[in-house]
């Protein structure tokens, strides 16, 4: 089974699932690890542009999906925003939402340096980047097989919730 963790930027997808993976005696994935290798997902953006990043994220997701073990796969916070991708998700995943406010994830002022990294979140202009959220949460809501919140909670605790989805 592929478990695949969706959400917006900095809600812990990657924490989480290397985490839940270690828990599980899973294989861990990050999609973003498999798009360049070496390369980072901000450098790609900022050197070849969004659109062609996606389209690599697009076929990264692809041949990530080809894995036929259990794993937890930790999406890009964009990776849902495509159709193609929207697509092979639902025919390959169960997908669970870590659903986080802003002020605990991208405003969260221990990740601020973080911000810096991440073109689509570069200046840290707060209009722009909760108008993107915003537009993502319609995606991932519908995406999601299972909604956890992690608001307020312990990474103990939203480790157990995920855990308990990833067994149903």
């Amino acid at each position: 089974m592929i478990v695949a963790l969706t959400g917006f930027m900095m809600c812990g997808k990657t924490t989480y699932g290397r985490a839940v993976a270690q828990h599980l005696g899973w294989r861990f994935i990050d999609l973003d690890d498999c798009i360049e290798e070496g390369v980072a997902p901000g450098e790609i953006i900022r050197t070849k542009g969004e659109n062609l990043f996606r389209r690599e994220e697009t076929a990264a997701l692809g041949r990530v999906l080809q894995c036929k073990s259990d794993c937890i796969l930790a999406l890009g916070g964009g990776t849902p925003s495509r159709e193609e991708n929207r697509t092979l998700l639902r025919e390959n995943c169960r997908v669970i939402w870590l659903k986080a406010s802003l002020e605990e994830s991208v405003f969260n002022p221990d990740w601020a340096d973080l911000i810096s990294l991440r073109p689509l979140l570069a200046g840290g202009d707060r209009a722009r980047i909760e108008a993107l959220w915003q537009s993502r949460i319609p995606v991932y809501e519908a995406m999601a097989d299972y909604t956890i919140v992690t608001d307020g909670k312990s990474a103990e605790t939203i480790i157990n919730e995920i855990v308990s989805a990833c067994r149903l």
